[in-house]
């Protein structure tokens, strides 16, 4: 990762920042969205779009590794990781989901510390078995991105120009992979409905639109939304 260097400065000066912290305390305009999705079914895109909308960072996969290398070796970052996750719930997370089988100075002790950070900062959090870490905050909105394996594998195989059988292997082998880093770490499957408010099938759903239908579910179930009610204000006044 040749960035690495410039994910330190910018995670201290945008993403853990006490000012912003504070900010989003005080005006509520920070959400926290997880989107967990299949391969193929566009949710990585669908968050990126979210994220822009919702006026938060994304955080995809590479971005989270990146922070958890930089903060082993920058302490002040570490620091103010540590400080947005407290100590004991790390510890009662890691207990429960990993049942002690994962050593502490690993990878995954300081997934949960970012990922817990985030939460108090504002973001869109791509996978990495956010929605299971965050399963018990109740300002968390747990989104699931799905498609038909035959849209996907077209999806796949033009993307990556490849034909379908080829494209379906490499579902069917980044799926399974997923399934069990998640199960491994969190002894929970993925794919189980229950964990999420809201599931989305994408076959004929573009991604502008999938954005729109969550931003919606969002305001339904009384998620905060940046925005939302000055738009409402706007359109009373047309109305009046």
């Amino acid at each position: 990762m040749n960035k690495l260097p410039n994910i330190s400065g910018l995670s201290v000066s945008e993403y853990f920042n006490p000012k912003r912290v504070e900010k989003c305390d005080r005006e509520k305009k920070c959400p926290v969205v997880t989107v967990s999705r299949s391969v193929g079914a566009g949710g990585s895109k669908i968050a990126e779009l979210l994220a822009d909308r919702l006026t938060v960072p994304c955080f995809g996969y590479s971005l989270i590794d990146g922070i958890i290398k930089e903060s082993k070796q920058d302490k002040q970052l570490m620091s103010m990781v540590d400080e947005k996750a407290p100590g004991l719930l790390v510890d009662w997370i890691y207990a429960a989901f990993t049942k002690g089988k994962v050593s502490k100075p690993n990878f995954y002790q300081h997934l949960i510390k970012t990922t817990l950070a985030i939460a108090q900062t504002g973001g869109v959090i791509i996978g990495r078995g956010a929605h299971l870490i965050l399963s018990n905050n109740p300002s968390v909105f747990r989104v699931r991105i799905e498609g038909s394996m035959e849209v996907c594998v077209n999806r796949i195989a033009k993307r990556e120009n490849m034909n379908s059988k080829k494209a379906k292997e490499f579902i069917l082998k980044t799926e399974k992979e997923r399934v069990k880093y998640v199960k491994e770490l969190f002894n929970y499957c993925p794919t189980n409905r229950s964990y999420y408010d809201l599931v989305i099938n994408t076959d004929t759903v573009t991604p502008h639109d999938a954005v729109e239908v969550i931003i919606f579910a969002m305001k339904k179930m009384g998620y905060n939304v940046p925005g939302a009610e000055d738009i409402k204000k706007q359109l009373l006044s047309v109305a009046s």
